[in-house]
């Protein structure tokens, strides 16, 4: 029990964060717990080890919530 990391759109943010060279971020699941545990750890093994799969990657890119205003501040001044 406790707060959950969530997006506005509820997906996740899976890969690099923009702006922080070597910073991936894996969080925002929303209440799916460890069932995205799996995919999420292929993914970010993917981006680590520089063989991302390109076809999953840009649907959780941390980018998108920058540009559409998906992260914890988004409307606080």
């Amino acid at each position: 029990m406790g707060p959950r990391p969530m997006t506005t759109d509820g997906l996740p943010l899976i890969g690099p964060l923009p702006g922080h060279p070597g910073v991936v971020l894996a969080t925002g699941h929303n209440m799916f717990g460890l069932m995205p545990a799996p995919a999420t750890g292929r993914l970010v093994t993917g981006l680590l080890t520089g063989k991302p799969d390109d076809s999953l990657t840009p649907g959780f890119a941390p980018g998108r919530a920058v540009r559409r205003g998906l992260g914890p501040s988004a409307g606080r001044v």
